[in-house]
């Protein structure tokens, strides 16, 4: 596993049902997740806050960039390897907390059957915002500590 990995996109995501807005940067704000994002929890502290997907899991599932609904597409860092607690810099501001794998929603067999039951256990990590700042597309993405009083969860294994 690389230490360090590239963000090669970064969305947003709109209205319920409509495709997720590529956007060239985003503003990360702390405990909630990213400015303009419909997912941007009122509620401090939620464990889902942003969803970060591996680049190379998006590949191997062959579905479109953004189709997973995440907010941060990273190349070169396998994200499902690493452990609930794990901190990352984003960029030079944002630092960010994985919370848990995304368990794969219904809806992923809307863009092809089966694709839920594949996507089991590589839909990335969800992730809540330690430190805000502003993260932008090619900015690298380096581990930092592990929380050690994070809730250590069962990970999904697959149906």
């Amino acid at each position: 596993m690389s230490p360090s990995g590239t963000i090669r996109a970064l969305f947003l995501a709109q209205e319920r049902n409509t495709p997720m807005r590529q956007v060239p940067e985003a503003r990360a704000v702390e405990q909630h997740g990213f400015e303009g994002d419909r997912h941007q929890r009122r509620t401090v502290g939620h464990k889902r806050q942003l969803l970060l997907v591996d680049e190379a899991q998006r590949t191997a599932l062959d579905v479109p960039v953004g189709a997973l609904k995440e907010n941060v597409l990273v190349e070169g860092l396998a994200l499902d390897a690493l452990p609930p607690g794990q901190r990352l810099a984003l960029g030079a501001e944002v630092v960010v907390e994985l919370t848990e794998p995304c368990v794969p929603c219904w809806k992923l067999d809307a863009l092809r059957p089966g694709l839920l039951q594949e996507s089991w256990g590589r839909r990335g990590q969800l992730a809540r915002v330690l430190k805000a700042g502003t993260v932008r597309e090619g900015d690298s993405v380096r581990l930092l500590d592990v929380n050690p009083d994070a809730p250590r969860i069962i990970r999904p294994k697959l149906p």
